[in-house]
């Protein structure tokens, strides 16, 4: 690296050091190009890397050594006397701290003894967890790539910090992040998710892995992404795959058509039925006609693929009866309740919104109620905009003649907010915190 450049990668680090508790007392005025005179010049020479300030703990052992001569295992004991507040320790090499810097400074002794103390009482005060500066320029380096790839590469890079997420927190921070870059989250779709996140760079999507679905599991998302460059002609040919060529069960198969995960191939409900279908057909060569009844499939079909007998019907051409069944099941998808019912389960959080819904419309996601049951506490999910608002229900009367439940769809006509009482000598009292309380609202 040229000069220049260091210089860049050394102000990072001073940053990241100051971040530190030891930088608390001076970091506004160390990023704002502050310079820090200290009690000589010969410690503002010492830190003049860092605009004078006291910043990593590799600058008391540059004091230590250089300018009050102590050895490396010396200076490195009295560094980890003041890191570690074990003053006595401290107490014991000040003797030859003193002498050290007096011998080294140009001014009267006493002077020197001072400045030198001064100094001493700035090291123990920033000596709170201080920031190495290797370790500090190994994370700026870090921070300078990222940096560096959000700008230049924000899909690749927000994808790449969605699948290291450790916890829920940065799961939100990541999908923060893609709102902030303009980047669509999608949820997982066939031919395009695998078991983490995938990018999309010519729609400038995210689509959500197949792992992180409950119950679904990594070996599945492989199998399943195997699959994406086949010509499938009906959603009973991409059944025949994967019951020979995956290890999906019937409730993962469940669940990813209740996500909208084969939905190039028609709608949840519409592909559920044609599972049915699928199961109760597939590679048999014979059906009750009682079964058939039963379930009161068109028997014209069935005879259209097969001979009949009295009880049963034969040698059944299977995949042709599927498709035609298929064909005509009404293109639906299941309903609102059961669809966000749904991701709430498996994917622990609700992605579906309704742009054609009026703003007032919500669904409630949370029900709980306590001793009062005409009083329940409820969480609501805005269908247009998937804004989520928590909320008491108005008691009495009102919530009694019209009751709802988990997942009931409601028009809210008005919300209010109510000072919160808290119970004082016996009385309840109302105090300064206020709540929301939904107010009217009618059952759709």
């Amino acid at each position: 690296m040229e000069a220049g450049e260091d210089l860049k990668i050394n102000d990072l680090s001073l940053v990241n050091a100051s971040l530190r508790p030891s930088g608390k007392s001076y970091r506004d005025r160390l990023i704002a190009g502050e310079f820090n005179t200290n009690p000589s010049k010969e410690i503002d020479e010492l830190l003049k890397d860092n605009n004078g300030f006291l910043v990593f703990q590799e600058d008391v052992s540059k004091f230590l050594m250089q300018i009050c001569g102590l050895s490396g295992s010396e200076a490195d004991n009295v560094r980890r006397a003041i890191a570690s507040k074990h003053l006595d320790e401290l107490e014991k090499a000040l003797p030859k701290i003193l002498k050290g810097y007096c011998d080294y400074s140009d001014k009267p002794k006493e002077i020197a003894e001072e400045e030198a103390k001064q100094f001493i009482q700035i090291l123990i005060d920033s000596a709170s967890y201080m920031f190495g500066y290797n370790h500090s320029t190994g994370y700026s380096m870090i921070g300078y790539n990222c940096a560096y790839l959000r700008y230049y590469y924000p899909l690749e890079f927000t994808t790449a910090y969605l699948n290291n997420a450790d916890n829920e927190a940065d799961a939100v921070a990541g999908t923060q992040l893609a709102q902030t870059l303009n980047i669509q989250i999608l949820p997982p779709k066939f031919r395009y998710s695998k078991a983490e996140y995938m990018c999309d760079k010519h729609t400038n999507t995210i689509y959500k892995g197949i792992s992180s679905i409950k119950y679904l599991n990594a070996q599945v998302a492989d199998e399943l992404y195997d699959l994406r460059d086949n010509q499938y002609d009906s959603f009973v040919d991409l059944l025949i795959d994967i019951t020979t060529k995956t290890s999906i069960n019937s409730r993962q198969l469940d669940i990813l058509i209740k996500l909208d995960y084969f939905s190039e191939f028609g709608k949840s409900r519409k592909l559920l039925k044609c599972v049915e279908y699928f199961n109760l057909f597939n590679n048999k060569k014979q059906i009750k006609k009682d079964k058939v009844k039963e379930l009161g499939i068109d028997e014209d079909i069935i005879k259209k693929y097969s001979n009949e007998t009295e009880k049963q019907y034969n040698n059944l051409d299977s995949v042709e009866i599927i498709k035609e069944f298929c064909n005509t099941i009404e293109n639906k998808s299941i309903s609102l309740q059961d669809r966000i019912k749904a991701e709430l389960e498996f994917l622990g959080y609700i992605s579906f919104k309704e742009p054609r819904a009026k703003e007032n419309y919500y669904v409630v996601i949370e029900y709980k109620t306590y001793k009062d049951k005409t009083k329940p506490y409820i969480t609501l999910y805005q269908l247009k905009t998937g804004n989520i608002i928590k909320t008491n229900v108005k008691k009495g009367k009102t919530f009694v003649e019209n009751p709802f439940k988990l997942y009931s769809v409601l028009k809210v006509l008005d919300f209010k907010e109510e000072y919160k009482k808290k119970l004082i000598d016996g009385k309840w009292t109302n105090t300064d915190e206020k709540k929301l309380v939904l107010n009217q609202w009618q059952v759709m």
